[in-house]
């Protein structure tokens, strides 16, 4: 490719609309929102699977003084087998206790992890909605300066053009001032004669129009009324 023809696509690239901005961050904001979204219905969630682990470890701990108090009357009634029967009830409902205890600290563990992903998240999505809402500002106020650049390219040319009308009118203005000047010279030095009212009205009554000139007159006058700008009919 040539020289002219390199420099054509690069002035090509310069004037060719920007992406916007505004639409181009709309997807990646969605996308963290949806995210966000996400890690709070996760943290409802564990929050819900705590509470139940809650409950459940309170009453298998309500359990353990309770069996405990079955086989020692079990024992005092000479009943060594009910008295076996519920330690190991109190024993399996030790070992379910630990393992709830266990369960809870982890969900406990993951849901301050979520918390903390949540609290970084929100942060990163307020940051960068109030960099989009300053992209975003900068953007549109460029592209009002682009229409008001525009704007003030027509004015220009439409000032230029005007500017070219006044200064023919002025010539044309002045062209006629130096005529009439010329013609002042001539009557006053007696090369011309001024006719008064009275001669111009007598020579008007001695002329004898003719329907033809009456007719010329006529469509000449239908003519500049009838033309776009001409004077209006009374």
């Amino acid at each position: 490719m040539g020289l002219w023809g390199r420099a054509g696509r690069a002035l090509a690239s310069m004037f060719k609309p920007a992406e916007d901005p505004r639409q181009t961050f709309a997807s990646p904001y969605m996308r963290q929102q949806q995210l966000l979204e996400r890690v709070q219905r996760a943290l409802r969630d564990l929050e819900d699977a705590k509470r139940r682990l809650t409950d459940q470890t309170a009453q298998v701990r309500d359990k353990l003084p309770e069996l405990h108090e079955q086989a020692r009357r079990a024992l005092i009634a000479d009943r060594e087998d009910l008295a076996r029967l519920a330690l190991e009830r109190r024993a399996i409902a030790d070992s379910e206790l630990t393992e709830l205890q266990q369960h809870l600290a982890a969900v406990d563990t993951e849901e301050q992890r979520l918390a903390l992903v949540e609290q970084r998240l929100s942060t990163e999505i307020e940051a960068f909605r109030a960099r989009q809402e300053v992209i975003a500002a900068r953007y549109s106020a460029a592209e009002a300066q682009v229409r008001i650049n525009e704007a003030l390219g027509g004015v220009s040319q439409e000032m230029a053009d005007l500017t070219d009308a006044l200064e023919k009118a002025e010539e044309t203005t002045e062209h006629m001032q130096a005529r009439a000047s010329a013609i002042d010279e001539l009557v006053r030095a007696g090369v011309l004669d001024t006719p008064n009212a009275d001669t111009i009205a007598a020579q008007f009554k001695a002329l004898d129009l003719s329907k033809s000139v009456e007719d010329q007159l006529g469509r000449l006058r239908s003519e500049l009324v009838n033309r776009p700008g001409g004077p209006a009919q009374s």
